[in-house]
């Protein structure tokens, strides 16, 4: 039996090889759905998020889910749009500076918005290269930065909501430099994109004159995609924001559906979560059938780990929880994973994303000509429809030996199927949090490592 759940836009979450019926006793029934543990105070719960912005035991608002919503002529997104212009009629490489969720948002909407292989495609009259740094303190990646950049013809981004991020600041304060030694006028070549209302990026910019963007409060930097961190990249990249926000707000809309069938991001999170609690499937392997989503799957990582593990929850009590998310892409991670994933451990989830239609970018090969008789297993065929046999091979194999997979596929990857990705992720996330009874909104292990990291840097210089 099928277990399909289909939007009218053609959305898919297909959840079959999740179902007792289809991998047997390790699978889950329908009414271990329908009565999940904290189903209903989690539903509850998400409603307050949304109407109030109220998280309990979260001492902030949260926002994103608003972010879906923003109106599309309004002054503050006109103006991202009248910066993105201007920027592109007057710089040919853009430098995007930031870690975490202020480069990995980024990232995916350059890869699936353009392509992976984008800045070195043939350029573009109006649309900039686009590098991204700050997020290592590599130097050897910063030298070979410096020299494929001109200068006088290249926008630096900051992206910093605290202006305290050591490998974003450590990346500006090169490049401020290396412009002015160029004799440039850094007002000319830096945008800030920081809090409102404070910190220190905010000072430096407002000192220097350079144009300002925010991250709106409620919204932390893995949840920033669709505020102005992602919007003004996406801009830039000469994408339709308005179409990404479109899928957002649609997948918002159906995932404030009561019935939990009908709901994709709240059933995703259920099933992983039963997964989790029933039969300790603590690893979940994201694997896109698309290169230009392999990014996504490393934005995933973020997302889950920092939202989700946490040493206690709201209760205070040591239960060190959350799930582990791997990345990898098929069908090259096939050849490296998938032996893992179908001998090693029963420990894993495997997650697929399709993308039933690759439009003018589809690859027919030959079905006949000198080499079709020795290459009969791939003569006649689409690259698509190898890429999706394989991706069904992957999940039959898997389903044949008790494991479990489901698929997210697309009818196609434009920006409004991206922005509908992007928020399912980003809405199960937050209710997986609400089912665990964690705070998904904070990263205390991450402000650690970060605070011991800070009493190293005040060391000797060297």
């Amino acid at each position: 039996m099928a277990h399909v759940l289909e939007l009218n836009d053609g959305f898919h979450l297909n959840y079959t090889n999740l179902m007792a019926d289809c991998i047997g006793a390790l699978g889950i029934r329908e009414d271990e759905i329908l009565k999940a543990p904290r189903l209903n105070r989690a539903m509850a719960a998400m409603r307050t998020l949304r109407e109030k912005g109220q998280v309990r035991g979260h001492d902030e608002p949260v926002l994103f889910t608003r972010l879906p919503y923003q109106a599309t002529e309004s002054e503050h997104l006109q103006r991202i749009r009248q910066w993105g212009q201007r920027v592109r009629r007057n710089f040919r490489s853009v430098v995007s500076l930031g870690i975490g969720g202020s480069y990995l948002g980024n990232q995916v909407l350059l890869d699936a918005g353009r392509s992976p292989f984008w800045n070195n495609l043939p350029p573009e009259e109006d649309t900039p290269r686009i590098f991204f740094a700050g997020n290592n303190v590599d130097p050897a990646s910063i030298h070979d930065l410096d020299r494929i950049l001109s200068l006088p013809e290249t926008m630096f981004v900051v992206i910093s909501k605290s202006g305290t991020t050591t490998e974003t600041m450590a990346a500006f304060m090169h490049f401020y430099r290396r412009v002015q030694e160029a004799g440039l006028e850094p007002a000319h070549h830096f945008t800030a994109v920081t809090d409102p209302e404070q910190g220190i990026l905010l000072e430096i910019a407002r000192e220097q004159g350079f144009p300002v963007f925010f991250v709106p409060p409620g919204v932390g930097g893995r949840w920033s995609v669709l505020s102005d961190a992602g919007l003004m990249i996406g801009e830039l990249a000469g994408l339709n924001t308005h179409e990404l926000l479109q899928g957002a707000r649609q997948m918002d809309q159906v995932c404030q559906r009561e019935n939990i069938l009908e709901n994709p991001g709240y059933l995703y999170a259920v099933l992983c979560h039963l997964f989790y609690r029933k039969s300790d499937i603590n690893e979940v392997v994201l694997m896109p059938y698309c290169d230009a989503l392999k990014s996504l799957a490393l934005w995933y990582v973020q997302l889950l780990a920092e939202s989700l593990g946490k040493e206690r929850d709201r209760k205070g009590r040591r239960v060190h929880e959350g799930r582990t998310p791997i990345a990898a892409l098929g069908t090259t991670d096939m050849h490296a994973q998938t032996q893992q994933h179908r001998e090693g451990r029963r420990n894993k989830l495997l997650t697929t994303i399709a993308i039933r239609d690759f439009g003018q970018k589809e690859i027919h090969l030959p079905a006949e000509g000198d080499l079709a008789d020795r290459l009969s297993f791939v003569a006649g065929h689409s690259f698509s429809h190898i890429l999706d046999a394989a991706r069904r091979a992957n999940e039959d194999a898997l389903a044949a030996d008790g494991r479990p997979s489901c698929c997210v596929s697309l009818p196609c990857l434009s920006e409004f199927t991206l922005g509908q990705l992007l928020y399912f992720f980003e809405i199960a996330t937050a209710f997986e949090g609400e089912l665990l009874n964690v705070n998904a909104f904070n990263q205390p292990g991450v402000e650690h490592y970060k605070k011991i990291m800070k009493k190293l840097l005040d060391g000797p210089r060297r």
